[in-house]
């Protein structure tokens, strides 16, 4: 193993790759899609309440219709129910969050612009009710959280251009109070999920740029702090969900603003800081998909794949994954870091097919044909950037710094 000293400031990822077992292999369901009177569309506001999955509103490509209708999708008969019309302004690039029992939707884009609105839905009365509208820009594309009694909601593109401020809707008190902003650069459809005592929220985008970074936002403390990156390309629009102490990322399009080539599925694990790749969904990736958790099986649907907006149903039970095996790769690191002139790779195993350095857009800077130990990155200007190995599809990253 090539030696050197660990720099405090180098970050890890490490990437288990799963793959199934061809004896006990589990794939993705499909279950009836919403029926003919519901049109395909992308940006589906979706949750789950009392057992059955909901979806309400959302758009079609280029926003040219938008909806306001609501469906509730029952497991048991796996069947379909239209409900009344959502009340509030037909809207795509919404998002909706349960908490507690109860539904909430709010924020996107209607025909009368961006919207700061949110809404509460009551299974037992089927009925919506109209909170206090944010006191903060109207945004599309947000992140949307339920967390210990308040509703979070940040980032998301205004009517001026992206954001990075954070608010939280106390649902007790009913009232809004703002936080301390997003630290990553300003952005739109970013994925998001809460797992234990934090909110995570990163990836999304920002006109040419598509991110692969993460945060941690602690709500007692209101702080934030950077966690590790998807070692994998950069991503947007897709959906997610948390489930037993993890928190999972589904579908969306990658660093070339077109959808993945596989609708990729990976998980997040807090207690070690690391992203796991499970099975992917039928098909490619799509844009703006909506799901929603059922029991230990979780439910997308609707969407943009290559072939144009959707409507189906496909289903994949978590728990079934006892039957995939990881396979431990070996791990690297880089020295000096922060670096000036040159990088060195320590590893104990250097047979690895393809050798990247990336930006903190996810963008390749430096792409060197041969697989030397050391690489010169004077060319480089000071800043952040990943080192990513890559052998057989599987790919492992850690962060350095550049600094003269």
């Amino acid at each position: 193993m090539y030696h050197f000293t660990v720099n405090k400031l180098a970050t890890i990822i490490f990437l288990g790759l799963l793959i199934l077992d061809s004896t006990n292999s589990q794939s993705w369901t499909e279950r009836k899609s919403l029926p003919a009177g519901a049109l395909a569309r992308n940006h589906p506001v979706t949750f789950t309440l009392d057992g059955k999955g909901y979806v309400a509103t959302g758009n079609t490509v280029n926003n040219s219709d938008v909806f306001k209708d609501v469906w509730r999708y029952d497991p048991g008969t796996n069947d379909w129910e239209e409900l009344a019309v959502f009340p509030g302004e037909a809207r795509g690039y919404s998002y909706g969050v349960a908490y507690e029992g109860k539904g909430y939707l709010g924020f996107g884009l209607a025909r009368s612009g961006h919207l700061k609105d949110l809404w509460e839905f009551d299974p037992s009365t089927e009925k919506w009710k109209q909170l206090p509208s944010c006191p903060c820009v109207g945004r599309t594309h947000p992140a949307l959280v339920a967390h210990q009694g308040k509703i979070y909601v940040g980032a998301g593109g205004g009517q001026m251009g992206d954001l990075k401020d954070w608010w939280a809707y106390d649902l007790k008190s009913q009232t809004w109070s703002q936080k301390d902003s997003f630290p990553g650069f300003k952005r739109h459809h970013p994925f998001f999920f809460e797992v234990g005592e934090y909110i995570y929220v990163g990836f999304g985008h920002s006109g040419p740029f598509i991110f692969k970074d993460m945060f941690r936002y602690d709500p007692k403390l209101d702080k934030w702090q950077e966690v590790a990156s998807l070692p994998s390309q950069g991503r947007v629009a897709g959906t997610q969900f948390t489930y037993k102490g993890k928190g999972y990322l589904l579908s969306g399009q990658g660093e070339d603003h077109q959808n993945l080539k596989t609708g990729e599925f990976w998980a997040y694990t807090p207690e070690n800081d690391s992203w796991s790749q499970l099975p992917p969904h039928p098909g490619s990736g799509r844009w703006a998909p909506g799901s929603f958790l059922i029991g230990s099986s979780i439910y997308l649907t609707s969407g943009t794949p290559d072939g144009g907006d959707v409507k189906d149903l496909w289903s994949f039970d978590l728990d079934l994954l006892a039957g995939i095996k990881p396979i431990d790769l070996p791990s690297f690191e880089v020295y000096p870091n922060p670096a000036s002139e040159f990088i060195n790779i320590a590893t104990e195993d250097f047979g690895f097919a393809e050798v990247q350095i990336l930006n903190v857009y996810g963008q390749k800077v430096l792409n060197p044909m041969n697989k030397e130990p050391k690489l010169d990155v004077r060319h480089l200007a000071e800043g952040v950037y990943f080192l990513q190995l890559t052998k057989n599809g599987i790919a492992r990253s850690t962060k350095f710094v550049i600094q003269r």
